[in-house]
């Protein structure tokens, strides 16, 4: 087997790998959701990845089994045939929103941050008419391509190509696409890539621009602005750094995975030449997309939860982050708690959740309930400010810190940005009026 068969080889069946792990990346995220969907189906923010996670997965999945849809006898060790080929190329077609939506995850944090948008505004004036657009385009281009034929083997996967195989170099096989297959290419896949390259480096920059504008002007004024308007601006550029900050993790996960077919199309337009290697990054990367986002998307609650929780270990943290316990996923903190050695931050006393019988945990539960209604009445009756018993409740708690942190993450997200999202210091993110006034 010669070198460049190994390659062809290499970019077939690496996909298993990181097309599984890009699976199980979305589908962290898609569960994240789903388990607080309550709350965070109701920000668009979510929605966007929601549908960026569904479409990754299906892309990933299309890739992770090329090695089945390749078709066999074309040198490399597959078991597909034209029929499964062409399936494999309506879902790499179809797949392809997922890179469509970092370009609208870009334009609702500009338009958030830079134009003060309202959430239900994006909601009502541009959301369902981004959503229509990427799947109706992506949808007809991939009907379209295996109507006419469009997807046929390349050296390393099943796409936009002349077929069959090799007939560029056999003058006695027809050769359908020939001439055409590079400009069905430039609108199908280069097209909307390039436009996506352009909008997410526009948007962003204008981004940073207007985080820097914030900073400056707080610090030209810091001296002169009394206390609560200090505070308040300086929430304010936190909230807009932190989804700066965000948005370009996000678009470094999108230009990893997806620059390298830019950089295929270059090179084959130039040289009229396929590199073999390149097809190889193509494979290993593209299907990685939803495995970095789990990261990004983890990283603020994550920041959150290790402040709250110093003692927990990394793997009971991602627990939190990525399988919370709602109400509905009650196994989650039960194992969680059931793996690890509890601290009680008020006395010093270390224990296991497997000393807890059932009775008294529901006797605790109890207790904590009637010392709520308790701390409820008395705040009405004196005037105290809201905030004193839920720290009362949170006080009481830590004979639960891991459930402690995630019943709070569900309150502190009716407020602020959470979970891959602007707070990933913890800060409390602006009103809808403040982000609204974001600009100054």
């Amino acid at each position: 087997m010669d070198t460049k068969t190994r390659i062809r080889t290499a970019g077939i069946y690496i996909p298993l790998l990181t097309g599984t792990l890009s699976v199980i990346g979305s589908g962290s995220i898609l569960y994240s959701i789903w388990a607080r969907r309550s709350t965070k189906l109701k920000d668009p923010q979510h929605r966007i990845l929601g549908m960026m996670s569904i479409f990754d997965i299906l892309y990933s999945i299309n890739k992770a089994l090329m090695f089945l849809t390749y078709p066999a006898g074309l040198g490399v060790p597959t078991f597909g045939n034209v029929a499964t080929c062409s399936l494999q190329g309506f879902f790499t077609q179809f797949g392809y929103a997922a890179g469509s939506y970092n370009l609208v995850l870009s334009l609702y944090y500009f338009l958030i941050i830079n134009k003060g948008m309202k959430k239900e505004e994006f909601a009502r004036v541009w959301e369902k008419v981004l959503h229509a657009i990427i799947v109706i385009c992506h949808l007809t281009f991939a009907i379209v391509g295996v109507a006419i034929g469009l997807y046929n083997p390349t050296p390393a996967f099943c796409y936009i190509a002349p077929g069959p195989y090799d007939c560029t170099t056999n003058p006695d096989v027809p050769c359908p696409f020939e001439t055409t297959a590079p400009y069905f290419y430039e609108v199908f896949a280069q097209g909307w890539i390039q436009l996506a390259y352009v909008g997410i480096i526009v948007t962003n920059l204008l981004i940073w621009l207007s985080v820097r504008r914030q900073e400056k002007r707080m610090k030209k004024y810091q001296t002169q602005l009394e206390a609560s308007r200090l505070s308040d601006m300086e929430k304010k550029s936190s909230y807009a750094r932190s989804v700066f900050v965000q948005s370009i993790l996000y678009v470094g996960a999108f230009f990893l995975s997806w620059s390298w077919a830019t950089i295929f199309h270059l090179v084959n337009w130039i040289t009229g030449v396929s590199v073999p290697w390149i097809t190889l990054l193509i494979n290993t990367f593209l299907p990685l997309q939803g495995f970095f986002n789990a990261f990004i998307y983890a990283r603020p609650r994550y920041i959150r939860l290790k402040k709250k929780n110093g003692h927990m270990g990394f793997r009971q943290l991602i627990k939190l982050v990525f399988l919370p316990d709602d109400g509905r996923g009650k196994s989650t903190v039960a194992n969680q708690d059931r793996n690890s050695t509890l601290r009680n931050s008020s006395t010093g006393e270390v224990g296991s959740d497997r000393n807890v019988s059932k009775k008294d945990s529901n006797m605790f539960k109890s207790f904590l309930s009637s010392l709520n209604r308790k701390n409820n009445r008395e705040a009405s009756n004196t005037s105290v400010s809201v905030s004193e018993p839920k720290e009362k409740t949170i006080t009481w708690s830590d004979k639960k810190p891991a459930q402690d942190a995630d019943e709070e993450e569900g309150k502190v997200e009716e407020g602020e940005e959470t979970n891959g999202d602007v707070s990933p210091e913890g800060s409390s993110s602006p009103t809808v009026e403040e982000e609204k006034s974001v600009e100054g």
